[in-house]
């Protein structure tokens, strides 16, 4: 195909995707070969918002037992912090260990996570474009566990002590892309901050316009986070470590030092950056190849899981450099099927009809395709969350 084609191909994807977008059914039941898998109901405002919810409960409090309890608070705070002249949002979640022992979330129960897809950062990004905001969306996701409450306030007079985890989104992602796994980990008393990084689709913020002119990226971001911790939201940290997806791979790498632990989902490589490291692959991905991942695994001497020793939660005590392969290729996790169903979700309802268009024009989708038919995110999150939080508590 030729590139003026392509580039035509392309812009009218971009361009009929609202149109499209707009004409979904409010109600969807997103179907697998074993039957249906979740529904999910949405509605809108004139302001292209939308709201998306699940009638499935999702993940709960997960241990190498396979024990549950739900009795626990977590807090989910949306934050947002200061960086070079920026302001750059941060998903928060934690336990409710205020300094009088009371819980700081609402009594609302019914909280969302305010979720954006940016078309006009699509086009930006993959063909240069200046796509206007209106054919850019916004969604309201619910959370996959049901004991989360919103906090309000600043952390100053809650003396929290805890270990901290970064979570570190991949290229056009989100936030509250591995949200899942931020509540999971706060339901066990650990500290989860979840920032938007430059290449999130949502377009919160333009990364060339600092105040000193240099475009602020993910290290910076990242290192600014660190000091905010003790210097304005008066935590102590016990422990540092950070979980990345795909591109947040990288970030994983270069984050911290020694020190911290490590866990990178659906990158080419493992971090080698101290001794803890948690790999996780699948030979089912379409963006990531796991070839060179596999060598460093092996030249490495990482620990190789096995995976129905995860999927029955037998296994005890893990080692420091450790990898989970899935490597069964017709049932195995495509690239976003780490990632929590809303975000996915949200993703492939507005997408779905121009997937087929952007397959023949090969445009990249990122596995959503894949995900369009097998909607296992939260059968995926079954298996690899309960390991990365054992793992977690384990290594820091």
């Amino acid at each position: 195909m030729s590139p003026f084609i392509h580039v035509i191909s392309l812009a009218v994807l971009f361009v009929a995707i609202p149109t499209f977008a707009m004409l979904l059914p409010r109600r969807t039941a997103f179907i697998t070969s074993s039957g249906i898998l979740s529904s999910a109901f949405t509605t809108s405002d004139n302001n292209n918002n939308q709201r998306l919810t699940k009638t499935t409960s999702g993940i709960i409090k997960s241990s190498s037992s396979g024990s549950v309890d739900t009795q626990s608070t977590i807090i989910y705070q949306p934050l947002s912090i200061d960086v070079d002249g920026i302001k750059v949002p941060v998903a928060t979640w934690h336990s409710p260990t205020s300094s009088d022992g009371t819980s700081k979330g609402s009594n609302n129960n019914n909280i969302s996570y305010e979720h954006r897809i940016s078309v006009s950062k699509i086009g930006k990004l993959l063909a240069g474009w200046k796509l206007p905001a209106f054919v850019d969306r916004n969604f309201s996701l619910e959370p996959t566990m049901e004991n989360v409450k919103e906090g309000s306030g600043s952390f100053a007079s809650d003396n929290i002590s805890a270990p901290i985890i970064f979570l570190a989104h991949g290229y056009l992602g989100s936030r509250y892309d591995l949200s899942h796994l931020g509540e999971a980990l706060a339901n066990e008393g650990f500290f989860v901050i979840s920032p938007e990084y430059p290449e999130s689709l949502a377009a919160s913020y333009d990364a060339t316009e600092s105040t000193s002119g240099i475009p602020i990226d993910r290290t910076i971001i990242t290192n600014e986070l660190i000091k905010k911790l003790t210097t304005e939201w008066n935590i102590q940290p016990k422990s540092y470590g950070i979980i990345g997806h795909s591109l947040g791979c990288g970030t994983v790498d270069r984050a911290g030092d020694s020190s911290w632990t490590r866990v990178c989902i659906a990158g080419g490589a493992p971090s080698l950056r101290g001794p803890n490291c948690l790999f996780i692959g699948s030979v089912n991905d379409g963006a990531v190849s796991i070839s060179n991942a596999v060598v460093a695994l092996q030249q490495n001497r990482f620990t190789s899981l096995d995976e129905q020793t995860i999927k029955s939660k037998t296994w005890g005590k893990l080692p420091p450099r450790a990898s989970l392969l899935f490597r069964n290729r017709s049932s195995a996790p495509n690239h976003i099927s780490f990632l929590a169903e809303g975000p996915n979700d949200a993703m492939v309802q507005f997408l779905s009809p121009l997937l087929p268009v952007a397959r023949f024009v090969g445009i990249p989708v990122l596995d959503f395709d894949k995900y369009q038919t097998s909607r296992d995110s939260k059968a995926t999150g079954e298996v690899y969350i309960p390991l990365v939080v054992d793992y977690m508590k384990q290594m820091i």
